[in-house]
């Protein structure tokens, strides 16, 4: 398994990042099911990356790049044929059941951290997005979504309604002790 340093601590301890922070309503419900909120099994990644890099000695053709957002440590792949294997920047909706239609996984630490991220990606005109949940994405979809997503969070940044990892961590990089 490849992933970035800056998640090491919950692969090292099992323990999940809380609180969640939901991207909307499907994430809000699974932040109430208790099997969201149990420990994992610990282990360590088989190799650690923390920044751009290649995955050329491992015979692909592919780039890694951090692409923070989703979680602090999230990585994306672009293969030399186009193909970004891009994980959670961004979902189909329903988790995969509506297929070829762009959404937001569940949770983000950071929104527009993570919209930032998929731009970048964007720009580097991937023919084709492979994400965590769901079906391959048309880039072009992708971007005509993106900014409707970077309207809705300009929005509720106005109304002081969005949070990220870093608010709901608190100044001591401890959750808060109302979770927020």
């Amino acid at each position: 398994m490849v992933a970035h340093v800056a998640d090491l601590g919950p692969y090292t301890t099992g323990r999940i990042r809380e609180p969640y922070l939901p991207t909307g309503r499907f994430g809000r419900f699974l932040d109430r099911l208790d099997a969201f909120h149990e420990h994992a099994e610990p282990f360590r990644p088989d190799l650690l990356v923390d920044g751009p890099g290649t995955l050329d000695e491992y015979g692909v053709d592919a780039r890694i790049m951090p692409t923070p957002g989703h979680t602090a440590g999230s990585i994306s792949v672009l293969t030399d044929e186009g193909d970004l294997v891009a994980g959670d920047l961004v979902a189909t909706s329903f988790l995969g059941l509506a297929h070829r239609k762009p959404a937001n996984p569940p949770f983000h630490d950071d929104p527009l951290g993570n919209l930032a991220s998929l731009r970048a990606m964007l720009a580097l005109k991937p023919t084709r997005l492979h994400v965590g949940h769901g079906g391959p994405l048309d880039p072009a979809r992708v971007a005509t979504w993106a900014a409707g997503e970077q309207r809705r969070l300009d929005r509720l940044a106005a109304r002081g309604r969005l949070r990220t990892r870093a608010q709901a961590d608190g100044p001591a990089g401890k959750p808060t002790s109302d979770g927020r």
